[in-house]
């Protein structure tokens, strides 16, 4: 028996969080059906079910900025646990030349 319970979307910004399962198993199907396509499938998922734009919340910014994936297990004793975190769109800024 697996310990796998499946692969979570989750959108944060601003305080506000909106986490679905996805019908993905681990991170590596979801890593070949491509992160950022997974998440505007979810993202559109989540307009179709709430009617909430996570585009607009993420204004001027696009709704996978603030996306990212991770894969639950649970334990032993049954505690589900969160691992292997992907963010869908690395942010992270490269380290400029200063210009004096």
């Amino acid at each position: 028996m697996s310990n796998q319970v499946g692969v979570k979307f989750t959108y944060y910004r601003n305080g506000t969080t909106i986490s679905r399962m996805t019908d993905f198993e681990d991170m590596q199907e979801v890593i070949n059906h491509g992160l950022e396509s997974v998440a505007l499938d979810c993202i559109q998922e989540v307009f179709c079910t709430t009617g909430l734009d996570l585009n607009q919340l993420s204004y001027p910014h696009t709704a996978t900025r603030f996306c990212f994936f991770s894969e639950l297990s649970y334990d032993a004793d049954q505690t589900i646990t969160e691992g292997k975190r992907k963010t869908v769109l690395n942010n992270r800024s490269k380290k400029r030349d200063l210009v004096y």
